[in-house]
């Protein structure tokens, strides 16, 4: 039973580091950024810093009025009528928190699609090293895998220079991908599918898995093929591989799961290293 609760508590205390890591600024993100949100019927452009910072803080999941005024630290005149606005625009819903029926609770009730930023324009106008290139050749002839790796390169630069990021897009994207290869890399334990996702990274040339821990779960990734050959942003760059491994270890673990990435090639970083936790802090992850 002590055993038990140690092991709850540790969780909570690891969800919290981590889901609130989550909450701060968006990766990249930069005054003067304009968001791009989908309704049912439209799509929203969002450019107040304040609205931003309020559906940022929702993405995750519904949180108390109070939360987002203390994280905001706007008063909660400002913070009300910013959210009238929001939910006049479709983009977010107010409903009674089902604890304590006195308090309210704003939920996401659009999808995030991207944005449109400076941040990282100059970066992407940089020619970077693409480690499938031989001479003036950008990729080698006859190999699919570095013919897929420098469109994908080419693909994210030409986005970055035109100033549009589309995050939210690539990890959905991953967590599609990730539901159909879950059952393929499936096992009776996370060293075994992390054992089986090292096997099929290396041969489709994605890169090299290593488990390096496992309260929270930590995984280590080398020669990621989604962003070894990206400049160098000064953030993480690996969303659609975020989906991926949130689809694999939601489907392994049988509970939903937040995957954060701490370190990237794309933040000048040799490896890349993702944080995976439960998103309901009383789970054990083992």
């Amino acid at each position: 039973m002590f055993y038990c609760m140690r092991t709850i508590f540790k969780n909570v205390a690891m969800h919290y580091e981590y889901v609130n890591a989550r909450h701060g600024q968006v990766a990249g993100a930069g005054p003067g950024d304009v968001s791009l949100f989908s309704t049912n019927d439209s799509v929203v452009a969002v450019d107040s810093p304040i609205k931003i910072r309020i559906l940022e803080l929702v993405s995750a999941g519904p949180v108390p009025f109070d939360l987002i005024v203390e994280r905001t630290g706007k008063a909660k005149s400002t913070i009300s009528v910013h959210i009238r606005d929001l939910i006049h625009s479709g983009l977010v819903t107010s409903h009674p928190d089902p604890e304590d029926s006195r308090r309210r609770v704003i939920e996401l009730s659009s999808d995030v699609i991207g944005r449109l930023t400076n941040t990282d324009r100059e970066a992407g106008t940089h020619t970077p090293n693409h480690h499938g290139s031989s001479g003036d050749q950008p990729f080698v002839n006859d190999d699919i895998v570095s013919f897929f790796r420098y469109c994908v390169l080419v693909f994210r630069t030409q986005a970055m220079t035109m100033g549009i990021n589309i995050d939210p897009v690539l990890e959905r994207t991953g967590r599609q991908v990730g539901e159909v290869l879950a059952p393929q890399v499936a096992g009776d334990t996370v060293e075994d599918v992390v054992q089986k996702m090292d096997a099929f990274w290396q041969a489709h040339g994605l890169g090299a898995i290593t488990l390096s821990g496992t309260e929270p779960i930590r995984l280590e990734v080398r020669g990621c093929f989604e962003c070894e050959d990206l400049p160098v942003t000064g953030h993480g760059s690996c969303v659609f591989a975020t989906g991926v491994l949130t689809a694999i270890f939601s489907f392994h673990l049988d509970f939903p799961v937040t995957v954060v990435e701490e370190r990237c090639y794309s933040s000048g970083d040799g490896h890349c290293i993702f944080v995976i936790t439960p998103q309901d802090a009383t789970k054990p992850m083992m």
